[in-house]
């Protein structure tokens, strides 16, 4: 996918604001234990997100109802929750350009454009995260009417986001065509890690 040169500069700059994300636990079984706060919810799927063949982060799905193609997860109007738990520790600036690049590679220039000022919102939330250490958690939630809500270790941060299309452009990080780890994009979706 082609980006302008000024959406990598404005991706990069929330990179540099600590765009930060925690993670999930040392196994996929682990992470779906530690997602039960998502009470109305159904565990869809959990994996584990690997870099340089070492566990960075688990993270679970959970779902009203289960759905096993990235189109139903992404068009599905129905509340939603993403949990990452951090399997080791790391820089707040690593995590936040791993999910600068995410979302530069799963979302379109016109989809980002109209989310900056949520983006640059959230990076002020996450920057006063200087390590994510092992452990830490991280949920997104979709709160059908409501917009996106951000937490950190079981803990709201700020008000929820209203934009459209936030929710969306975030879990298309690991579910869009281009996903982080193509192997956690089918754990999220039901299948076998």
């Amino acid at each position: 996918m082609k980006t302008s040169s000024f959406t990598k500069l404005a991706l990069n700059a929330l990179a540099s604001l600590a765009f930060v994300v925690a993670a999930s636990p040392a196994a996929a079984q682990h992470a779906a234990g530690a997602v039960r706060s998502a009470a109305s919810l159904q565990l869809n799927g959990a994996g584990i997100r690997s870099d340089a063949e070492r566990g960075l982060y688990a993270a679970a799905l959970y779902l009203e109802s289960r759905l096993s193609t990235p189109e139903a997860v992404l068009g599905n109007p129905g509340a939603k929750q993403l949990r990452v738990m951090m399997l080791r520790d790391i820089s707040a600036a690593d995590m936040g350009d791993l999910l600068a690049r995410g979302m530069q590679s799963s979302a379109s220039d016109e989809q980002l454009w109209t989310l900056v000022p949520a983006l640059f919102r959230l990076g002020e939330i996450l920057g006063d995260q200087k390590k994510l250490l092992a452990g830490d958690t991280f949920d997104i939630r979709s709160v059908p009417g409501k917009g996106t809500a951000i937490s950190i270790n079981g803990r709201v941060q700020g008000a929820t986001f209203e934009e459209p299309g936030l929710f969306e452009a975030m879990l298309g990080m690991w579910l869009g065509p281009h996903p982080a780890d193509l192997r956690l994009k089918s754990s999220l979706l039901g299948g076998v890690l």
